[in-house]
């Protein structure tokens, strides 16, 4: 169980590093195709100025806290002078009274006053030079904000007129497929429609005439075998025709030999009456086969 659990462990471990490496692979490989596709549409010039945008922001915030340190620093020197410059209008207004200690601090205070004046003129120039600074270092930044937008709007238009020449180059495909299609392949499948269908109607010509001829032989068999049928019975009736007047004269020589006796009205009275019964016999035998051969023939048809 501890063997198995630590399979799982090694696995699960494994696919981790694997899938890592693969997610830093294809990071990679993102990255480099981003960058040849950037080189190849000309865009790596906007992003070397979208860098120099981004330092010269950089260092126009670093010169605006120069200038602003600078600033502060005039501020001080200027607050510094004004106090040693109370303090020299304060001993010049008690002159007449000076020990040797307010001359010793007039003296130095003229001399700190002249520090600070030194002082204050340099803060002032580091602020009128940090001042010029921030405008350069500004003036540089617009300059390299509107190189940038000069690019990129180069590089947008670059885009779009290879993606207008692109469209169109798809539309001219499409009409060349258009009109080919138009041209050769609808009258191939027009053509191959029309000889499927021709072999789809000759094949079910084929198929019918075998059905009608296949019934067309079945239906001479039947007759044939009709016919067969009704030449044995014909030739039983005739038989039977020929042997009735036979019995009838038979029927005559004996009425003939027995005593005269007075005439009565029977059929032997009428001779016609046994040839008309005859007739009508045959008659009535040769409809009733050919109605059941008519009949069977007919279910014949119908089955089939």
């Amino acid at each position: 169980m501890g063997r198995m659990r630590g399979w799982a462990d090694l696995a699960v471990t494994t696919v981790r590093e694997r899938a890592d490496i693969f997610s830093t692979q294809a990071a990679t490989t993102f990255t480099q195709l981003g960058g040849h596709l950037n080189r190849a549409t000309g865009y790596d010039a906007i992003d070397v100025l979208k860098r120099q945008v981004v330092e010269q922001e950089a260092r126009i915030k670093t010169t605006r806290e120069a200038a602003r340190a600078a600033k502060l620093a005039y501020d001080e020197a200027v607050i510094q002078r004004a106090a040693a410059q109370r303090d020299v209008n304060e001993l010049l207004q008690r002159k007449s009274s000076w020990s040797d200690e307010d001359v010793g601090r007039f003296t130095a205070l003229v001399r700190a006053d002249h520090a600070r004046e030194q002082d204050e003129a340099r803060a002032k120039a580091a602020v009128s030079a940090s001042e010029d600074a921030v405008e350069r270092e500004f003036s540089a930044l617009m300059r390299a904000i509107l190189a940038r937008y000069h690019e990129e709007q180069v590089w947008s238009d670059k885009i779009r007129s290879a993606s207008t020449y692109g469209s169109l180059a798809a539309l001219g495909v499409n009409l060349v497929v258009f009109i080919a299609a138009i041209v050769f392949v609808e009258p191939w499948k027009r053509k191959r429609l029309a000889q499927t269908f021709e072999r789809k109607v000759e094949e079910l010509g084929a198929e019918t005439k075998a059905m009608v001829d296949e019934g067309t032989r079945r239906i001479d068999e039947r007759l044939a075998n009709q016919e067969r049928l009704l030449a044995e019975l014909f030739s039983g009736v005739a038989e039977h025709v020929h042997e009735v007047p036979s019995a009838s004269a038979f029927v005559e020589e004996q009425e003939q030999s027995r005593p005269q006796e007075p005439p009565r009205r029977t059929s032997a009275s009428y001779p016609w009456f046994g040839a008309v019964g005859t007739r009508e016999l045959v008659l009535i035998a040769g409809s009733a086969v050919a109605g059941g051969a008519i009949s069977l023939l007919t279910r014949s048809l119908f089955d089939s």
